[in-house]
């Protein structure tokens, strides 16, 4: 195998990985941190978004009174972000770079309403807030924003998938 393959299959098996941890996060967040709640109380109803990956695992997610839901992959979404690429999705996905400088580089394309996005990467950055460490947590977010629960709770969450 071509160290060329061999990298771009790694950084799809991390991304892969990184997208199913993100989805647990937000799904246990959006029960549990005030803000993420809001945002997944007044998505719109029926409405779905869809983050894509080229030759890795996305997910597809509405939002309800419940919090954010996973619906199945295929499902078409109203909003769609796609990733040009593997190694743009993992320079997010690894906190190289954040998601405003992805978008700011066109690293990946937004299709469909950006007001319904805007809620999503809101609550992206403070998920990443969670799950990354503080030092690089300020290197990719404008502001660090409070914790409203541990930080174990959220990995306990992301590692047995509540």
């Amino acid at each position: 195998m071509a160290y060329g393959s061999m990298k771009m299959c790694f950084q799809c098996a991390t991304c892969s990985m990184v997208s199913t941890c993100l989805f647990r996060a937000l799904k246990f967040l959006s029960t549990r941190d005030s803000r993420i709640r809001a945002e997944a109380q007044n998505w719109p109803r029926g409405k779905t978004l869809r983050l894509e990956i080229p030759g890795a695992k996305g997910f597809t997610i509405t939002g309800s009174k419940d919090g954010f839901r996973k619906l199945h992959q295929d499902a078409p979404g109203d909003v769609t972000i796609r990733f040009k690429s593997p190694s743009d999705a993992f320079r997010v996905f690894t906190g190289q770079i954040s998601v405003a400088q992805a978008y700011a580089q066109h690293r990946f394309v937004l299709r469909g309403d950006m007001g319904l996005a805007m809620p999503f990467v809101r609550c992206v950055d403070l998920a990443e807030a969670y799950l990354f460490p503080a030092c690089l947590a300020r290197r990719i977010l404008k502001r660090l924003p409070a914790k409203q629960i541990s930080t174990l709770r959220v990995y306990a969450a992301v590692l047995f998938g509540r």
